[in-house]
């Protein structure tokens, strides 16, 4: 066989072995963006775990469901002050949420019931504020979470329920 006549062949391969080449590259970029992905939104949801976060959450936690302004301003300034560490956490929560660094079902599975609770008891208080600084975006990512969490009809029940068929 001529030389010539295979130098075709071993360009193909040539191509092909570049356009693989191409392939892997791509597809080992995109997992390494996944990866940074899932490592960000870890280092957010645990970074919420904090002291400060818990003794809030836990001080709001005792407002009785669907509190009135008056009722968080008249529990005091530390409430007041909980109020605002809750807020502004998921707050910022909502952004990284909307921005997709952090996916929702992630925050809905860690810390979905935390919000959900928190807001059922400060949403007048938000709604209140709002009105009272005049500054219509005031806790406007935390009730946007809330409100995109809400519309999850599987997380109505508790995790026990609803990933009642999980294998591992």
């Amino acid at each position: 066989m001529n030389p010539s006549e295979i130098l075709p062949y071993f360009q193909l391969v040539g191509q092909v072995a570049l356009v693989l080449g191409a392939l892997v590259a791509v597809y080992q970029l995109v997992q390494l963006r996944q990866s940074q992905r899932q490592e960000a939104a870890l280092r957010v949801i645990t970074g919420l775990n904090t002291p400060e976060f818990r003794s809030a959450f836990n001080a709001i936690n005792e407002l009785p469901i669907g509190a009135r302004a008056e009722q968080v301003r008249d529990a005091g300034p530390a409430i007041e002050t909980a109020a605002g560490t809750v807020m502004m956490t998921f707050e910022t929560l909502g952004v990284l949420v909307h921005n997709r660094v952090v996916p929702i079902d992630l925050v809905d599975q860690v810390i979905g019931g935390f919000l959900r609770e928190s807001w059922r008891r400060l949403e007048g208080y938000v709604l209140w504020k709002r009105s009272a600084i005049g500054y219509a975006r005031w806790g406007e990512w935390y009730q946007w979470l809330f409100e995109h969490l809400a519309q999850n009809p599987r997380r109505a029940e508790g995790a026990y329920t609803a990933f009642k068929e999980w294998k591992p």
